[in-house]
């Protein structure tokens, strides 16, 4: 009886040392499961996060990015429009246009008078032409050479009070107009329209200065 007790508490031993093994085990498992799962956990979450984390920075670029459509809706929103940058074409022409107006206004003040040359429709002269500025230094010599800078200024002088352009007209004459310190020119547009005789004197230090102008009916006996 006493080796029966024995041998009962033996297996009795074993058997629970086998369901304690058991139980050892499965409690390993369902640690390594739950870290699992508490990974899982974590990492769902930091995507879910992240995930509503970039609409609010779309929409915080977003807003920046319409912000200044804004500013520009709200500026404007008195009813007056914004200046704009003029383009470098718009600037030109708005040169031209100030030119025009300022050579406008110098035949405007022109003060008109009749000749008794036949061929001399009218005279104009005007106080407040100016000699036009040269380049030139030292003692002045008149010349009557194309391409020198003497000449040039002369056309430049003459053309800076008539009504048609340089590049659009003829030079009949340009000659010396009884002194080395005037002279007088013939010009006429291409379409012959329009011609003029006129007279420039030198301007120490300042350059050519036109003195008159007379309007022309033709070319012939000049």
């Amino acid at each position: 009886m006493e080796r029966k007790r024995r041998f009962q508490t033996r297996a009795q031993y074993t058997e629970e040392k086998s369901k304690t093994s058991k139980f050892y085990k499965m409690d390993k498992m369902l640690n390594y499961l739950i870290v699992v799962v508490a990974v899982l956990i974590v990492v769902t979450l930091g995507w879910i996060i992240s995930r509503d984390g970039e609409p609010n920075d779309q929409a915080g670029e977003q807003q920046q990015a319409d912000k200044p459509l804004i500013d520009e809706e709200g500026q404007g929103g008195d009813g007056k429009e914004q200046p704009t940058k003029p383009t470098d074409g718009q600037s030109e022409e708005d040169e031209e246009q100030v030119a025009d107006h300022e050579q406008d206004d110098e035949l405007s003040n022109s003060i008109v008078t009749s000749s008794a040359d036949p061929n001399v429709k009218e005279v104009h002269t005007n106080a407040s032409w100016q000699a036009y500025p040269t380049a030139q230094t030292g003692d002045h010599v008149s010349i009557f050479e194309k391409g020198h800078i003497d000449y040039e200024e002369k056309l430049k002088a003459i053309f800076s009070i008539l009504d048609i352009e340089q590049e659009n007209s003829f030079v009949w004459s340009v000659r010396n107009n009884g002194n080395a310190q005037s002279a007088i020119a013939v010009v006429y547009s291409k379409d012959k329209e329009k011609i003029y005789r006129v007279s420039i004197e030198w301007m120490d230090n300042e350059g050519w200065k036109p003195i008159q102008y007379e309007v022309l009916n033709t070319l012939e006996g000049l």
